[in-house]
């Protein structure tokens, strides 16, 4: 596009945003009688009339509006490269909230999140450790760190880390009450439950969450794990938590041909046309860092 049609593009799109040839003028730094020229050359050119002129205010004609809406998308793209490029430029500063929950958040992310801050002393990271359900905008959230799978949203999520999941119980719980050969067989046992009355598995390539019960709940890994390890029935949780166990023998695990392979960890943040470098960046360090 040459410079003189931008020019009478941002010059259009100028005045029917303030209605007003004068503010448009005063808001691009030009003339009044420049404004006018540049959007009586866009209108000559096309061969249509864009604008109503009268004394006291100025409106758009119907194709003058169709053509204002896209005008905006040309400006609001243009304006998003440069605040792009800027921000490409920029150390992130500030304050980064966000929100985790769970082991993986204090075995992986709290980590992640102090040599991120190394590397950018400019920036205050905020953690907080929360299961309960959060409205990052109307709470002042950048980030949500949430595992397992998603429901839609109209969030935008990123995958930063694998997670599989592990069905086991101690040996002496097996050995008292047999080995489940399959996923229905689970009907039969006694299964420590999370916050989720579900356990998610494959069969022959899809997905299902099966119903599940038992006398032990909490939502919190490590109690249930620590239940596990009693003997006190078959739990499913993420395998950070438990291989070091099933490595000792002091868990072992079941249904390995059943295990899902559907979820993950990720990055949830609000949808913005335009990222700010300190989302940006911890988004991508950590996807670097943990898959």
């Amino acid at each position: 596009m040459s410079g003189h049609r931008w020019e009478s593009i941002e010059a259009f799109e100028r005045v029917v945003r303030f209605q007003s040839f004068s503010r448009a003028a005063e808001d691009l730094g030009v003339s009044r009688s420049h404004v006018s020229r540049q959007v009586s050359a866009l209108e000559n050119r096309l061969g249509a009339q864009l604008l109503l002129r009268t004394t006291r205010k100025v409106s758009t004609t119907e194709v003058g509006q169709a053509f204002y809406l896209q005008c905006q998308d040309i400006v609001g793209n243009l304006d998003e490269a440069e605040r792009a490029v800027q921000d490409q430029q920029a150390k992130p500063r500030g304050i980064l909230r966000v929100t985790v929950a769970g082991a993986f958040g204090e075995d992986f992310i709290a980590p992640a999140a102090i040599a991120f801050m190394a590397q950018y002393p400019d920036l205050t990271v905020e953690l907080d450790f929360s299961n309960r359900l959060i409205d990052l905008i109307s709470e002042g959230y950048d980030i949500a760190i949430r595992a397992g799978t998603l429901k839609d949203s109209s969030l935008i999520a990123r995958r930063i880390s694998s997670r599989r999941l592990t069905t086991c119980a101690a040996p002496a719980y097996l050995e008292r009450y047999g080995e489940p050969s399959s996923v229905d067989a689970l009907t039969n046992h006694n299964c420590l439950l999370g916050t989720l009355d579900t356990w998610r598995f494959r069969d022959n390539n899809r997905h299902i969450d099966l119903r599940v019960a038992g006398n032990w709940r909490s939502n919190n890994g490590r109690a249930l794990r620590h239940a596990a390890l009693a003997g006190m029935g078959l739990v499913q949780l993420p395998s950070f938590y438990v291989d070091q166990d099933i490595a000792a023998g002091t868990l072992l695990s079941v249904l390995d041909h059943c295990t899902p392979t559907d979820t993950g960890v990720w990055a949830v943040y609000p949808h913005n046309r335009h990222l700010s470098a300190k989302v940006r960046l911890f988004v991508s360090f950590l996807a670097d860092h943990l898959d």
